[in-house]
């Protein structure tokens, strides 16, 4: 048996989980979770990561360390994804955490960010679809056949990204709607393999497509698991005209969601209507799996070699 510790460092917030690893399977005995919106801390002219971002980061790290040191972990494995991309000084602060607490960060390149969360989640009953990773800072769209990933994409569009780009914490109009569709489409329209995602269904990965999911539960008094949820491209559209015209504090009163949550809902809803729009799919199968459980997948895979 082995402890491992996982820390996955996201814009919109940095996570651990530490699992108890016995052959093929694994037992989760700790969790902790931190919202850092570092995307907040990024100075806009030099693309570095302010004093105060680089504290906040250092500390949460740091207390994640000692979590894992107090589990008696064999392995720690940090990741960090477009969080720490699109950082120009990251090379700098991970330098700087190795030196402090001989812990390395690995930042992934898009395509191993889309093949962990492709492994975390694939589904028994499908062959062919799209995987779809909603994060804070991008979005990661894989082409899957035979339940095979052919192809994979990422794109700097995720749901913190967005709502900064347009202004959209307190509602979004129509003409802001229609302005980031076309965004998105653009943005769609250059991927080479586009066409072969369309009409396919898609597995959807992230907090925001479960945050979304629970919505629709909660007002349809559906309580089945959130893992394997199916909703169509209608039910977002229907979500998202419910919620344009409200404020933040609105939001937040209607969902009982915490800000971090609710600030970056419209955003989530648009973004996933325009895909989904873009390429017709089926309909949407939510997965409870991250890219966490495709580290562990993979690092369960290489330890039983």
């Amino acid at each position: 048996m082995k402890t491992l510790g996982i820390i996955d460092i996201g814009s919109n917030s940095i996570k651990l989980i530490i699992v108890e690893i016995d052959n093929n399977s694994y037992k989760e005995i700790f969790h902790k979770k931190f919202q850092t919106r570092l995307s907040d801390f990024i100075d806009k002219e030099n693309k570095n990561l302010s004093a105060e971002g680089m504290k906040n980061f250092f500390g949460i790290i740091f207390t994640f360390k000692k979590y894992c040191d107090e589990h008696n972990c064999e392995d720690i494995i940090a990741v960090a994804t477009e969080s720490l991309r699109q950082i120009r000084n990251s090379s700098e602060i991970i330098e700087d955490i190795y030196k402090t607490l001989n812990l390395k960060i690995k930042i992934l390149s898009p395509t191993e960010e889309c093949y962990l969360g492709y492994i975390s989640s694939i589904p028994n009953n499908l062959n062919d679809y799209v995987h779809i990773d909603i994060g804070g800072g991008s979005v990661e769209i894989g082409l899957v056949k035979n339940k095979t990933l052919l192809e994979c994409v990422s794109i700097p569009m995720g749901a913190l990204k967005i709502t900064n780009k347009f202004h959209i914490k307190d509602g979004i109009s129509k003409d802001d709607e229609t302005h980031i569709q076309d965004y998105i489409f653009n943005k769609l329209s250059n991927i080479p393999w586009i066409d072969d995602c369309k009409g396919l269904p898609t597995v959807i990965i992230g907090g925001s497509i479960k945050t979304i999911g629970r919505i629709h539960q909660k007002k349809y008094a559906i309580t089945s698991n959130i893992h394997g949820y199916e909703l169509f491209n209608e039910d977002i559209e229907s979500l998202l005209n419910s919620f344009c015209n409200l404020s933040l504090e609105e939001v937040i009163y209607t969902t009982g969601l915490s800000k971090s949550r609710s600030d970056i809902l419209l955003a989530a809803l648009v973004t996933i209507h325009s895909i989904i729009s873009y390429m017709n799919s089926s309909k949407i199968i939510i997965s409870k799996y991250t890219i966490r459980e495709g580290i562990i997948n993979d690092y369960i895979k290489n330890y039983s070699k």
